[in-house]
């Protein structure tokens, strides 16, 4: 217990009693008295509650360090502020974030603070911090309570508030990820973020109510009663400020006071936003009663989420299990994904090489139909397609593959930057794979380019860059040219531009799996181009050509498209005649 200058007395609005001296005998919460700090502990948390107010003031996460390399600070004095606003008999407002508690138990796991309301009635806050835990039970318990407020009274006004630290290197990304959660009884969760101010009135009754950093969380559960009544507000806080967000949350509980005691549980988390630890909480847990914690790391949606928590993170969960270094394991969770999807891959190189050894016949029909004349543009484009058709290649069939590999990349790009099993992890040059690598730095603001680049340079950001240019400039070589590929041939190195921009103040961890990827995928091809008998496999598409083909409907559609069109161009000619 620490011991800390004492509170002011606060005016009231009773009509009091008066002492000898003809001063206003003050309620006992309203009394000056010295304000005291309790500090609960175990290995994970350090949780300290001040007798003013009786709230947590401060939470520190023994396991985790800041930029600093000091122990996590989830809030600090004046971060935070829990307040049951109690309306009176005599319907007066008085505040339980501005009342002076007095401490009835306090040990290193326990503690019980009162605030004395008249001399039979009072309200206690019980907590009670789990061993090994960063599960903080907290109970609202009060008696005599109908002495002080009506009895009638169905719902108690809570409000909780709190500024969320910058923790991490980048204020931009941290940023990004931080809001506040919540969670409806049927199991959803959903989200408040913004980068100015969001407001949001909530109707439904909401579970728990979370002020989420990207990799920490403070969290008020109310699985009994759960709020009512709820109003969320999420400002932005400057950049420079050492914060990110700010929350406030305000709502209703239900409570009666008709009967002698009265208790409401709570419960407080302040730990880390760890998906497996999170999700094992609801471990042995009746679907009704789960939690849903783990919904605190963002996977993503949908189809995205799916693959993360089903596949990514068991991978990773398994790989880690066996070795510590994280530029391995993302090694070999990579090798893993490759593998995973290789059939997809095969068909795509399949698809080039065939557009490959098909590329002087398509060349020959371009030299053909030269010039820019619509008559020939559609000579040359019809050719070509029935050349596809009848060796049995097609330059879309190597598309469909990429874009079946898409979902895996996009869940990636939603899990490495939430991963706290990232953060403070080393590798090569790189610090921390959890956040950029910066190998260049400056101080100067260069507009437009310092709101989407930042002020450095990530080196695997840079390199992956690289990587990705050289093969896409490799591989757009081996392809044919013609109608319309010169705009397709661009994309190639407008994406990895704006992926530059996209990954260079993200997580270096996240660079570095492209980039590996990329250096897996070159790899993979050359390795097929040295393994594919090119004669042979054009030796097959001369063959097909003997073959009958029926027509697909696209390819029917497209030649009657290209007919009618040719028709239009002979009447458009005679009338020009004429």
């Amino acid at each position: 217990v620490v011991a800390q200058q004492p509170a002011a007395p606060q005016a009231t609005t009773d009509t009091a009693a008066l002492d000898s001296t003809g001063a206003p005998i003050l309620p006992p919460y309203q009394q000056v008295k010295e304000e005291k700090v309790i500090v609960l502990k175990n290995e994970k948390l350090t949780l300290s509650i001040s007798t003013r107010g009786g709230a947590p003031v401060e939470a520190v996460l023994a396991d985790y360090l800041d930029q600093s390399k000091k122990p996590v600070h989830l809030f600090r004095k004046g971060d935070t502020r829990l307040d049951l606003p109690l309306r009176t008999l005599d319907n007066r407002m008085v505040s339980t974030a501005d009342a002076n508690f007095d401490i009835i138990e306090a040990t290193d796991s326990t503690a019980t603070l009162r605030m004395q309301l008249d001399e039979s009635a009072y309200l206690d806050y019980v907590y009670k911090l789990r061993s090994s835990d960063y599960r903080v039970d907290f109970t609202i318990r009060g008696h005599e309570l109908r002495r002080f407020l009506p009895v009638n009274i169905a719902l108690q006004d809570i409000e909780w508030r709190q500024r969320i630290p910058q923790q991490e290197q980048s204020w931009k990304f941290e940023g990004q990820y931080s809001g506040i959660y919540y969670h409806y009884p049927q199991g959803d969760v959903d989200r408040l973020e913004t980068t100015s101010e969001a407001n949001e009135d909530i109707q439904e009754t909401l579970r728990w109510v979370a002020f989420k950093d990207k990799y920490f969380s403070s969290v008020l559960i109310a699985s009994a009663t759960g709020f009512k009544d709820n109003k969320l507000t999420l400002k932005t806080e400057g950049e420079g400020s050492g914060y990110v967000r700010s929350g406030d949350f305000k709502g209703t509980f239900p409570i009666s006071v008709k009967e002698t005691e009265t208790v409401v549980p709570f419960m407080f988390f302040f730990g880390p936003n760890d998906y497996d630890l999170l999700k094992g909480y609801d471990e042995g847990v009746d679907k009704a009663n789960a939690l849903h914690l783990d919904h605190l790391v963002y996977l993503g949606m949908s189809v995205f989420r799916w693959i993360n928590q089903y596949l990514i993170i068991p991978v990773v969960t398994f790989l880690s299990g066996f070795l510590s270094n994280w530029g391995i394991i993302i090694i070999l969770m990579t090798l893993f994904i490759k593998m995973l999807l290789w059939p997809f891959t095969y068909k795509s190189y399949m698809s080039q090489a065939k557009m490959r050894v098909l590329r002087p016949q398509i060349e020959a029909i371009n030299a053909k139909y030269p010039g820019k004349e619509q008559d020939q543009m559609m000579k040359r484009q019809t050719e070509t397609m029935n050349l596809y058709r009848s060796a049995g290649a097609s330059p879309m069939s190597g598309c469909l593959p990429m874009l079946l590999q898409m979902p895996f990349l996009i869940a990636l790009y939603m899990y490495f930057p939430t991963s706290i099993l990232l953060r403070g992890q080393g590798f090569l040059w790189a610090d921390d794979l959890s956040t950029y690598d910066a190998v260049i730095s400056w101080h100067a603001n260069i507009p437009l380019i310092s709101s989407f680049l930042g002020n450095h340079l990530s080196l695997f950001c840079v390199l992956m860059t690289v990587t990705n240019i050289l093969y896409t400039r490799y591989t757009m070589n081996q392809s044919p040219s013609g109608e319309g590929m010169a705009g397709m041939k661009t994309m190639p190195y407008i994406m990895a531009i704006m992926f530059f921009f996209m990954f260079n103040q993200n997580a270096s961890g996240l660079s570095y799996y492209y980039f590996v990827s990329t250096l897996i995928t070159i790899l993979q091809y050359f390795a097929f181009r040295w393994t594919l008998n090119e004669d042979k496999l054009l030796r097959q598409l001369e063959e097909n050509k003997k073959k009958p083909r029926k027509k697909s409907k696209w390819m029917q559609r497209l030649e009657e498209a290209q007919r009618l069109q040719q028709e239009q161009q002979r009447k458009a000619q005679k009338q020009g005649k004429r």
